[in-house]
């Protein structure tokens, strides 16, 4: 069978876009109604979504970094994960940078608009520093640090208060506290 129209768009220069093209015009003109997804094989599959593991992810975006074809990304405004389904080229390079291991990856072909849409996968609250209140970091990454921390002798008393600051007050903090040693003051 072919579709009822002819598709209507030039090659362009990337193949992924050509494809997402192709796919469009296929889904538009299909004869009989489609599934939402088509699951694919694990191994090699082009195509897929990510499942993660809210329990387990602190949203430290290191699978923002790591991903190349931009289908994860940050929100500027808010602690949150987000995701692109029809960029995603199913890699694994989020997975395996994640190091709470929380990603999984999940190979379907997503057939609805929302694969163009990007989607929340977690997000959290923020975490406010004690001293001016600004946003920072996570409230789900900084009590895991601190859980994490709480036995080590660096970071009793006023060195664990500053694992609750912000950046500036941590600074501000370090060379305002009388009680601390200075390296100045090492004969």
């Amino acid at each position: 069978m072919v579709p009822a129209s002819p598709a209507r768009f030039a090659v362009v220069q990337e193949k992924r876009n050509t494809l997402d093209l192709a796919l469009d015009h296929l889904m538009a003109n299909a004869p009989a109604a489609l599934p939402e997804a088509i699951e694919l094989p694990g191994k090699g599959s082009p195509f897929g979504s990510l499942v993660v593991n809210a329990d387990r992810c602190t949203l430290c975006l290191s699978c923002v970094s790591a991903c190349p074809a931009s289908a994860l990304q940050d929100n500027p405004e808010r602690p949150q994960l987000k995701f692109i389904e029809k960029n995603c080229v199913q890699c694994g390079l989020c997975a395996t940078t994640c190091p709470e291991d929380a990603i999984t990856l999940q190979p379907r072909l997503l057939l609805t608009p929302q694969r163009k849409e990007a989607r929340v996968l977690n997000e959290s609250q923020p975490y406010h520093c004690i001293r001016c209140g600004k946003p920072f970091g996570t409230l789900k990454a900084i009590e895991s640090m601190l859980g994490k921390l709480a036995g080590h002798a660096m970071f009793q008393g006023a060195a664990a208060d500053r694992l609750k600051m912000c950046s500036d007050c941590r600074v501000i903090d370090i060379y305002s506290a009388d009680n601390e040693l200075k390296i100045t003051d090492i004969p």
